[in-house]
């Protein structure tokens, strides 16, 4: 009996001990937890379109039955006067498809819910937070987190000018905060990114990948062939050249090169191909100069030369092929004056490459973001770049190439406004020269694919107040603790170039930071690196994910 006794506590003792075990290896795996979200990864959920299309806060997809192009809206317009209708409820919603043109009526979408992403915590001493970076921070103003990228440091002033960033080092009691002088002084030089972030911000702007099938007959094709031995620009996804002299490819005007984001356009008023200088439209975009024009090519046996070329700003900018035909490729990329007869073109980059021969097919990117010309040939930057390729303009000199208007009248206009009271006249969009292109061939018979045209992010001047950046009298100076925040989303981001003073939240303007505008390194919280959970339709029975949207953000 006393041997079964014993046998039986001992029983109980060890029941004891591997509960109390278990208690306590979760009770360590739920401190590590906290501890990991606290200090290393969290995850959280986009609620707006003011970074879109690069993350999607709620948001209503489309696809294409034209041309199959998929892309998001945001979900904001209403249906009735009194704005209380959201559009999942619409019984009519109309928009355009970015790469047709063409019109689409459709009924009562759902909501796709904002994407989650996981951040990484910025861990003193081993990552700071740099330019390009997509951040997560506490708005100055609400304490809510917030996402946006990160333009501006510590220590730097900065302008944005025909939709570029442009910043140089503050020298305290030595540079000018304020006035049109500030922007004519040196010191200033254009923000750039690198290849990987810039490929991530390229919006598309049309590809011949999407030309509608069968081709409607509203339709209109945004390339011209200068002479009758084009086929297929009109109705085809490719475009055959059969002639053997100089042509072109010309973009023809059909739709203008501007910061017009398909994001927006279910909200009232918003026209996706409005012109910049049409006064009947009530929301009028900017023209955007920084494109990434592409063609995939297949030429015949002989030579043949391709020339991109890139008019904008009162200049003229390209990149040159020349291939002999068995390989042996000399490529360049150069810019000169558009307002000069026979103007000389200047050489900014030169290279001879192998292995562009005919029969085969080879693709071409030319890109003129920031100030630089890169040439890719094969998916492989072959030529220029932000370095070898850049030229430099202060933000004055940027100003008048952008205007074709000299500084002085700029200054004295009597729209010129201080950025402060008024946005100014930078604000007004019909004052920016607007951009155009071709391709230029000498050579054939060759035909080509994937004709593309992409353009840059565009940081421009809120048309309805004053934005901070957007003008001489108007731009910020950073401390050695102050970061600006822009949206991707630029004409619809509530972000550093528009808060206000009097909205700064009252805990944070006493104890860390008093300045609108800024957000302070206390504030900031990590970098978004993952979109891990895309989500489809947030009002279905089941929360399903979008495997095939999950992606790296840079």
């Amino acid at each position: 009996m006393a041997t079964q006794s014993t046998s039986s506590s001992k029983a109980s003792n060890n029941n004891a001990i591997g509960i109390k075990e278990t208690l306590t290896s979760l009770l360590i795996a739920f401190m590590l937890a906290f501890l990991f979200r606290g200090f290393v990864i969290e995850g959280f959920q986009i609620p707006t379109g003011s970074m879109a299309p690069t993350l999607l806060g709620k948001h209503v997809r489309f696809t294409s039955p034209y041309s199959g192009y998929d892309w998001s809206v945001g979900p904001w317009t209403y249906a009735d006067p009194a704005r209380t209708i959201p559009v999942q409820q619409q019984d009519d919603i109309t928009v355009n498809d970015p790469m047709s043109g063409l019109v689409l009526n459709d009924t009562h979408r759902r909501l796709a819910a904002g994407d989650r992403v996981f951040v990484l915590k910025y861990l003193p001493l081993l990552e700071s937070p740099q330019r390009w970076d997509v951040v997560v921070f506490k708005n100055p103003g609400t304490h809510e987190n917030y996402i946006k990228r990160l333009v501006g440091l510590p220590g730097e002033q900065l302008a944005f000018v025909d939709g570029d960033v442009f910043v140089r080092d503050a020298v305290e009691g030595q540079s000018t905060e304020s006035g049109w002088d500030a922007w004519t002084e040196p010191g200033w030089t254009v923000a750039r990114k690198s290849e990987r972030v810039q490929r991530a911000m390229f919006q598309d702007v049309y590809s011949s990948r999407y030309v509608p099938e069968p081709v409607q007959a509203e339709y209109r094709a945004p390339f011209t062939g200068s002479t009758n031995d084009w086929d297929g620009i009109s109705s085809g996804s490719s475009y055959r050249y059969t002639g053997m002299g100089p042509t072109s490819l010309r973009w023809n005007g059909v739709r203008d090169l501007t910061d017009a984001n398909s994001y927006n356009q279910t909200l009232d008023a918003y026209k996706l191909f409005a012109k910049s200088d049409n006064f009947k439209e009530r929301i009028r975009p900017f023209p955007d100069s920084d494109v990434s024009v592409e063609i995939n090519i297949q030429f015949d046996d002989q030579a043949i030369a391709i020339s991109p070329v890139l008019e904008a700003r009162g200049m003229e900018f390209r990149a040159v092929v020349q291939s002999d035909g068995s390989g042996s490729t000399n490529v360049s990329v150069e810019m000169r004056s558009a307002e000069q007869a026979d103007a000389i073109w200047t050489e900014l980059d030169s290279d001879s490459i192998s292995g562009f021969k005919s029969k085969s097919v080879h693709h071409i990117e030319f890109w003129h973001v920031d100030q630089a010309l890169w040439l890719f040939v094969d998916d492989k930057l072959v030529c220029g770049g932000a370095e070898k390729g850049s030229y430099e303009l202060s933000p004055a000199q940027r100003a008048i190439a952008a205007t074709g208007k000299g500084w002085d009248e700029l200054e004295r206009s009597s729209s010129a406004g201080n950025g402060i009271d008024s946005p100014g006249i930078f604000a007004r969009p019909e004052i920016y020269r607007k951009p155009t292109f071709h391709w230029s061939f000498s050579g054939g018979p060759f035909t080509l694919s994937d004709v593309s045209v992409r353009r840059d992010i565009s940081y421009q001047i809120n048309r309805n107040g004053p934005t901070r950046g957007g003008h001489p009298d108007n731009f910020p100076t950073m401390n050695g603790k102050e970061f600006f925040m822009c949206g991707d989303n630029s004409e619809r981001s509530a972000d550093s170039r528009i808060w206000r003073s009097g909205e700064l939240d009252r805990w944070v303007k006493s104890e860390i930071s008093d300045r609108a505008g800024m957000v302070h390194r206390d504030l900031i919280v990590g970098r978004a690196f993952l979109v891990y959970f895309p989500a489809l339709l947030d009002d279905g029975p089941v929360l399903t994910p979008d495997v095939g949207r999950m992606r790296w953000i840079w």
